[in-house]
C-alpha cells in the first residue's frame, strides 16, 4: 500500500505541474485577446468538453465524472484569465 501511495502522490505532482502549465496558457491568452469579452468563449468551452468526455471513454475512466471536474476546471481558467486580463490592462 505504501508504494501504490507513493504513486498516487508522484501522479499527483505531475497532475499539478501539468496544471501550471495549463495556467500559463491561461497567461498567454490573457495577453493576446484585445477584447476582454473574448476570454469566455462558449463554443470552444463546448469543444474542450467532448473532447474531455471523449477521450475519458476511450481511456475507460468515468466520462461524467470527467466532465464535471473539466467543467470547473474551465470556469476556474476562465475567471484566472478575466483577473489576467485585468490586470495586464490596469
Amino acid at each position: 500500500m505504501t508504494q501504490l501511495r507513493e504513486s498516487v502522490d508522484r501522479l499527483d505532482a505531475e497532475l499539478i505541474d501539468l496544471f501550471r502549465l495549463r495556467f500559463a496558457c491561461m497567461d498567454a491568452a490573457a495577453r493576446i485577446k484585445q477584447d476582454r469579452g473574448a476570454v469566455r468563449d462558449e463554443k470552444r468551452k463546448a469543444e474542450v468538453l467532448a473532447n474531455v468526455k471523449r477521450l475519458s471513454e476511450k481511456a475507460s475512466i468515468p466520462a461524467p465524472t470527467m466532465a464535471a471536474i473539466w467543467e470547473l476546471l474551465v470556469e476556474t481558467s476562465i475567471s484566472y484569465e478575466l483577473q489576467k486580463w485585468d490586470q495586464l490592462r490596469k
